[in-house]
């Protein structure tokens, strides 16, 4: 079985690719994979690390956002067609997990007709009751983000202008991820300790 998990960050997509790695599927971390593009670049600019990935793209409205983020999707989407290139020529037998970034949205039509093709797109749903927690979780822990038409910020505002926006780009997103998948699972129930990686394949199957 090949698979792609999507989702904003925080959806799971993670955890739950690292407990199919564990029942015998390779995975594609693309979040790491893009790190290891950006590497020579981090380290020039003092950072390491994928967490340090936000830092180096910045919020958007530091001055160098415009140019990392657009840097950050060309390696993104270079590690997509890297990826569905390995997926597509893997044995018909071999299963597959693919961790996609909260921004794999933005890959193009091209990208995302193949991930649609060779994998079965699986959507980490965010409920409406979940997203002021995951704006906080973002500003503890900010990961990189891709924020296209949805920050918008009158004089004076940066930081409270991100709260203003996130919920938009969640809401945008969500109906992003739901028109790519061909499951979607309950955040509740994913998050459940009583929900095994068993009870994930039975549901996804």
């Amino acid at each position: 079985m090949k698979i792609s998990l999507i989702g904003m960050s925080g959806s799971g997509k993670s955890y739950w690719s690292k407990k199919l790695q564990t029942k015998g599927f390779k995975r594609f971390c693309c979040d790491d994979l893009i790190e290891e593009k950006l590497r020579s670049e981090l380290k020039a600019s003092g950072y390491h690390g994928i967490q340090d990935v936000a830092k180096w793209m910045g919020q958007p409205f530091d001055k160098q956002y415009k140019g990392t983020s657009k840097r950050y999707l060309q390696y993104e989407n270079e590690v997509m067609n890297e990826v569905i290139r390995l997926t597509q020529h893997s044995h018909s037998h071999e299963n597959i997990v693919i961790d996609t970034t909260g921004s794999v949205i933005y890959a193009g039509n091209n990208i995302l007709e193949k991930l649609i093709r060779f994998t079965k797109v699986i959507y980490l749903d965010t409920p409406d009751s979940v997203k002021n927690t995951m704006y906080q979780l973002y500003l503890q822990d900010p990961k990189p983000v891709i924020w296209g038409k949805f920050f918008k910020k009158g004089d004076n505002e940066d930081v409270d202008a991100l709260g203003t926006c996130y919920p938009k780009l969640l809401a945008y997103r969500s109906q992003k991820y739901e028109k790519l998948s061909s499951v979607k699972l309950d955040y509740h129930m994913i998050h459940s300790p009583k929900f095994t990686v068993e009870m994930f394949m039975e549901v996804i199957q």
